[in-house]
């Protein structure tokens, strides 16, 4: 008898945690822009947008600088051949991002780029045609270079 008493009680704690991890969920799906459908006690998720964290900063910090405003200005009037705003509403230019002039967010970009596992320390070149194709900044290629040159990795393989 108490054996049937015990599973019934544990059955009601397994329903109650399930119905709170739903919940838990649900909460969380609502708030994370997933495009989802449900049905009955699941989660259907028809959609998912990622977007890295340096790609989120660069549009947020584009939507306060001024001077890409300006730019956003020049290249909604045509009065720029090579700056274009694109349909999410950030700045291109040769339909790479535009860094606004933040060290902050420019100092991400180059550690993400030369401190990676996946990139084992590229020298100023590979770093620079690397980081061309999705990203630009005035004065760029320099930047690169003085970030390269300050490494400490660099300079060790540079003095062997």
């Amino acid at each position: 008898m108490n054996l049937f008493v015990d599973a019934l009680s544990r059955k009601a704690q397994n329903a109650m945690l399930t119905s709170l991890n739903i919940s838990k969920v649900h909460e969380h799906l609502g708030t994370s822009g997933w495009t989802y459908q449900t049905s009955g006690d699941y989660f259907i998720v028809l959609s998912i947008k990622v977007e890295p964290h340096i790609i989120t900063s660069i549009k947020t910090t584009q939507r306060t600088d001024p001077h890409i405003h300006r730019l956003k200005e020049l290249a909604q009037t045509d009065q720029s051949d090579k700056f274009r705003v694109a349909s999410d509403c950030s700045l291109r230019f040769n339909g790479r991002f535009v860094v606004p002039n933040l060290i902050d967010l420019k100092e991400a970009i180059l550690r993400e780029a030369h401190c990676s596992r996946h990139s084992i320390h590229p020298g100023n070149r590979k770093m620079y045609h690397t980081l061309r194709a999705h990203y630009w900044w005035e004065g760029m290629k320099k930047e690169i270079s003085d970030f390269v040159a300050k490494c400490i990795t660099f300079q060790k393989v540079k003095a062997e």
